[in-house]
């Protein structure tokens, strides 16, 4: 019974791992280190999004960073988490403010659905305090 079980979930993580996803190009809007910091949050590159967190404020300032900057006008931690930058998110996360955390949610998305162009999709990043 286990070895059907065992069967099961290759078959999907293999059908799974075939699925493209939506590739998306992030530009920043200005130069400003906060859009920088929210790029480089949503690329999913985890150490330039920490140097650039040290670089605006040490100890506590880094808290407080991650909790007033918002990106496209959602906070940083929901920024990151809608785009499935992964290692930013769960870094930011952790470190989030409760009302800027972002929710665990369930969707649910057609497999079957085909995408009409293989260009990325271009996100404009800009940054508020």
């Amino acid at each position: 019974m286990n070895y059907f079980k065992l069967a099961g979930v290759i078959a999907v993580l293999s059908v799974s791992s075939q699925l493209k996803a939506q590739d998306y190009q992030f530009v920043a809007a200005d130069n400003n280190p906060e859009t920088n910091l929210c790029v480089s949050a949503v690329n999913n590159d985890l150490d330039a999004m920490k140097g650039r967190l040290f670089r605006m404020g040490m100890g506590d300032a880094v808290r407080k960073n991650i909790n007033r900057i918002t990106c496209n006008d959602m906070s940083v931690a929901k920024f990151a988490h809608k785009y499935r930058a992964e290692d930013t998110f769960v870094y930011l996360n952790n470190r989030s403010a409760y009302g800027n955390k972002a929710k665990p949610s369930v969707t649910i998305n057609d497999l079957a659905q085909t995408s009409s162009s293989d260009e990325p999709v271009v996100v404009y990043v800009s940054s508020a305090r």
